[in-house]
């Protein structure tokens, strides 16, 4: 996909410990919109696009990388606070 820029290492490295941990996440979207799951994975697609995965309840969202503005963990013991993932576009 032309259109998808890849996110800072530093930030992917939170991503992949909030899936180690299986945090709680409070997510925010470039959109505007927040949802909340479990961090369960990250993929990359054949297309080179890059996914979060999350739980929420039953079902398995994915979410690409570079839509999501910030995680915050809702966990009272995560290893970081808020981060932040990609900027809004106009």
């Amino acid at each position: 996909m032309s259109d998808y820029k890849m996110i800072p290492c530093e930030h992917y490295d939170y991503l992949e410990l909030a899936c180690l941990r299986g945090y709680q996440l409070k997510i925010e979207l470039i959109d505007g919109t927040q949802c909340q799951g479990q961090a369960i994975t990250t993929q990359t697609r054949a297309d080179k696009t890059e996914w979060f995965v999350i739980q929420q309840q039953y079902t398995k969202h994915a979410l690409r990388l570079d839509h999501i503005v910030a995680i915050t963990p809702a966990d009272a013991n995560a290893e970081f606070s808020r981060v932040l993932i990609a900027t809004k576009q106009d």
